[in-house]
């Protein structure tokens, strides 16, 4: 069957469909039942593809194995071409059993005029949480700042923002997981990874998240500086951390001079300090999570155009992309690698060196 260009075989359960406006799309889907002397597996998997009618095409190939040992392994390839030349491939890895293995994920992106950028790193998964990665230990392994945001440093920036109160036992630097973190501040469901360049992109002045178009550029500006104005007067001073990132414009940087240290109160407002350790600058975050998408805006106290746009999930685990907006019109990726202060417990009460590689 031919898909959107493409040539698919060896199916079960197929379908393709092709829209008066010219658009087309196809899916393969197949499940197979086998039973060995070790007992029964299934293995299930999907292809499909599509076809915009005005040139943009997508495939996708998803899906892994089950055994009976309660082993897993999931995976997807998918490859994109939008309307503006631009094609892009993706290759992620998956998990294993008890929701603990290896996640890993390598990108390539090739633009109209040949220019081609391709990263890829990898991470543990452990109990729903992206652990460690290449970045996160070179980055954890250089820094040497671990002073910064404790009672002595505030004394030396009196500019700088405090909590009236941790609402548990530690520090800033303490770190939240997804399920304590979405349910001290009242965020339900499904936890979403807001991935820049991958399930969220810009096209042609569109957002898209998960392939679906949700706002233009400046709409999209306009929704983080309303959720990050929404966070302007909390009336919590109770502040569970969210921790401290060092901030990186690329994933293969290993050292940084800027971190942002982070926490959140029950009503969803965020707060937190962005030192720039070469002036020795610091500078008051404002911002709040949207409860209903999960989306986290933050802005520096004294500037109005940047807005930060990131996610509570992305919060929680070490390596968190992030979207710098320096206006409506223009956009940049960044990382926020978690530092890890040695022996530093995680915020709910947990020992964080048992969920993460020492650095």
């Amino acid at each position: 069957m031919g898909v959107g260009g493409a040539t698919v075989g060896g199916g079960v359960g197929g379908i393709k469909v092709e829209t008066p406006g010219g658009a087309t799309a196809g899916r393969v889907t197949g499940g197979v039942g086998v039973a060995g002397d070790s007992g029964a597996a299934v293995r299930g998997g999907s292809v499909s593809g599509a076809q915009g009618a005005r040139g943009g095409s997508i495939a996708n190939v998803s899906r892994g194995y089950a055994d009976t040992a309660g082993n897993r392994a999931g995976g997807s390839v998918t490859a994109a071409r939008g309307r503006n030349g631009y094609t892009a491939v993706n290759a992620r890895g998956g998990y294993g059993s008890g929701g603990t293995g290896q996640i890993g994920s390598i990108r390539g992106v090739r633009g109209p005029g040949g220019n081609a950028i391709t990263a890829g790193r990898g991470a543990s998964f452990v109990n729903g949480q992206f652990v460690g990665g290449r970045s996160w230990s070179a980055v954890n392994g250089a820094f040497t700042r671990w002073n910064a945001f404790t009672p002595g440093w505030i004394g030396r920036y009196p500019g700088a923002w405090w909590p009236g109160k941790w609402a548990v036992w530690g520090s800033a630097w303490a770190m939240a997981t997804w399920p304590y973190a979405s349910g001290y501040c009242g965020c339900s469901g499904e936890p979403m990874y807001y991935d820049y360049g991958g399930n969220v992109a810009y096209e042609d002045g569109q957002v898209y998240v998960d392939d679906q178009p949700v706002a233009t550029a400046e709409e999209y500006y306009q929704q983080a500086d309303q959720i990050a104005e929404s966070g302007a007067d909390p009336t919590n001073e109770e502040w569970m951390p969210l921790g401290v990132f060092a901030i990186v414009a690329d994933e293969n940087q290993t050292q940084t001079d800027k971190v942002v240290q982070l926490a959140i109160n029950r009503d969803g407002v965020i707060r937190g300090n962005y030192q720039d350790m070469l002036t020795e600058q610091v500078t008051p975050v404002e911002g709040a999570v949207d409860k209903e998408t999960q989306r986290v805006s933050l802005k520096l106290e004294g500037n109005d155009q940047l807005v930060v746009d990131t996610g509570l999930y992305n919060l929680t685990n070490d390596e968190a992309p992030v979207l710098v907006h320096f206006g409506p019109d223009k956009q940049e990726g960044r990382l926020f690698i978690r530092l890890k202060q040695p022996d530093e417990p995680a915020a709910d009460g947990t020992d964080a060196s048992t969920t993460q590689p020492a650095p």
